[in-house]
């Protein structure tokens, strides 16, 4: 068996091949408007995330009250008040976010650093998480690494102290917060020509990029110059990989020199093995197929769970043949048994006669 097989078979040992639909790039958000906001400054910003993201499926989690207001202008959208019994009122849109944590939302959008809600978007949601708060400001919000703690990222506001205000400085000591205007709403995005694709299917991905994400930098690393490609798309940023010995690897090596460029997603074109383990194992964005049907899939590590029902299932299996070899052999000896005897049986009978 070649390497490559044995690499391939063990990709798809602990690598989950899911079919998507184009949802998966026209990105689904959730809005949290707790009522702290100005209606006038909740629509402004609704109208900027309209406008980087076209297509996207949005839901808006507000109280029934500014839902009304709400849908005089936004009528498509999705809204979903929080539930009338939960007590205290304060609480309700944290743990209605709680509940909606299965949602798979693209994006979370906060109006204010109330602490609830902030903790259950950073440790429950598994989304990017943007703040747009009262001086019309869009931030990052994302949970500190051990070597950020001690840094610095925005200027604190001076507040009267109080319980809340304590409670929430504590809170920010572990979350990295940082100003980065409406750039936070772009994507920054990888497409892998590893030279299997045709120019008709690097095109159609990128258009059905450009249409779910007008304001997303793209960047496409190609084995070769595709000038048609240049000429439709100028600004493409393409990138050449490094000479290396084995040249089917130098894609794959070339993006690990990548993984510190924050790629939100990394669109490959074809299921070779070298650039899926290069974007699973060492980049952080989401991993995307767009195959030459042009549809789409998503690739991720399988879950530990998976693994861990295998040891049980396995052994199981084992069992089961074990009881079937032992039932089969009974059968057989018991048919082998009663042939011997009836020989036997007939033998004697023809022996008296």
């Amino acid at each position: 068996m070649g390497i490559k097989k044995t690499l391939k078979k063990l990709g798809r040992f602990f690598i989950a091949l899911e079919q998507k639909d184009e949802k998966v790039i026209e990105q689904s958000i959730l809005i949290v408007d707790n009522g702290y906001s100005w209606l006038k400054d909740l629509n402004t910003a609704i109208e900027r995330i309209q406008d980087y993201f076209p297509k996207a499926e949005i839901s808006v989690l507000t109280f029934g009250d500014r839902k009304n207001n709400l849908q005089k202008d936004f009528p498509a959208f999705n809204y979903i008040p929080p539930s009338q019994r939960i007590k205290p009122r304060r609480c309700r849109i944290a743990l209605q976010m709680f509940m909606l944590r299965k949602g798979r939302y693209d994006s979370v959008i906060l109006f204010s650093l109330d602490i609830s809600p902030l903790i259950v978007a950073l440790i429950f949601l598994k989304s990017k998480i943007v703040l747009y708060n009262q001086w019309g400001q869009w931030c990052s919000l994302r949970l500190r690494n051990v070597s950020e703690i001690s840094k610095v990222t925005h200027v604190k506001q001076k507040v009267k102290f109080n319980l809340k205000n304590l409670l929430k400085r504590i809170g920010l000591f572990f979350v990295l917060l940082q100003h980065k205007d409406e750039e936070v709403l772009k994507h920054s995005i990888l497409v892998v020509d590893n030279g299997y694709a045709t120019f008709g299917q690097i095109s159609r991905a990128i258009q059905r990029i450009k249409e779910s994400l007008p304001w997303a930098k793209i960047s496409v690393l190609a084995l070769e110059q595709r000038r048609e490609l240049k000429e439709n798309f100028p600004e493409l940023e393409i990138i050449q990989p490094d000479e290396c010995i084995i040249r089917k690897y130098r894609i794959a090596r070339h993006m690990i020199r990548l993984r510190n460029n924050k790629y939100d997603y990394i669109i490959l074109l074809s299921l070779d093995i070298t650039p899926i383990i290069a974007s699973i194992l060492f980049m952080d964005g989401k991993v995307l197929l767009n195959n030459q049907w042009h549809r789409w899939w998503s690739l991720k590590p399988k879950p530990m769970r998976c693994y861990l029902i295998a040891i049980p299932k396995f052994i199981l299996n084992i069992i089961l043949n074990i009881i079937i070899l032992i039932y089969l052999l009974i059968s057989v000896s018991w048919i082998s048994l009663k042939r011997s005897f009836n020989i036997f049986r007939f033998n004697l009978l023809g022996k008296r006669i």
